[in-house]
């Protein structure tokens, strides 16, 4: 092996190699803020519902309120906090089976549907006489989010994380 400044080549890479891997091995480090706050919609606080923080860059952080409206973000379910700087906030119920309405569609959904029940299929022959074309009549359960989709889905909430320990509080209106 040919040597370079007196070492062998092998040792050289492998000092190189070493030197690279001790050098990016803090690259997934991101500098966090602690958030925490209260939510509430018309004065009552919300229990039970996601607050997400979503930064410009980086990975979204999340908390879910309690009883009493409160909540804490953590970040990639690992570290508490939020990625410092500004983020989109959305907040949106964890459990709609709560809120579920039923519509009767005329058209097939057989995601929602209970394929053994046969006895309601209501439609009548197309007109050309193929059955094979019927369309039941079938009830496809409807998720209703409660929270207005200006908090969740159309979010026109924002928040700056700031090192160490912010506090962001959020009085939802349900019109």
């Amino acid at each position: 092996m040919k040597r370079v400044y007196g070492l062998p080549s092998h040792i050289l890479l492998t000092l190189l190699t070493v030197s690279c891997c001790v050098g990016c091995g803090g690259g997934d480090k991101v500098d966090l803020g602690a958030v925490s706050g209260v939510v509430t919609m018309d004065g009552e606080p919300l229990s039970n519902v996601i607050v997400v923080f979503s930064p410009e860059d980086g990975n979204p952080s999340s908390g879910l309120t309690d009883s009493e409206g409160k909540y804490s973000l953590s970040y990639l379910g690992k570290s508490d906090g939020a990625i410092i700087g500004k983020h989109k906030v959305s907040i949106t119920t964890a459990d709609l089976s709560m809120n579920e309405t039923e519509l009767d569609s005329g058209d097939a959904d057989l995601a929602n549907a209970d394929l053994l029940d046969t006895t309601n299929i209501s439609s009548p022959p197309p007109e050309d006489g193929d059955v094979t074309k019927r369309q039941p009549r079938i009830k496809v359960k409807i998720m209703k989010e409660p929270i207005p989709s200006k908090y969740n889905a159309k979010s026109t909430l924002t928040a700056d994380v700031q090192s160490g320990e912010n506090t962001f509080d959020f009085q939802l209106d349900s019109n």
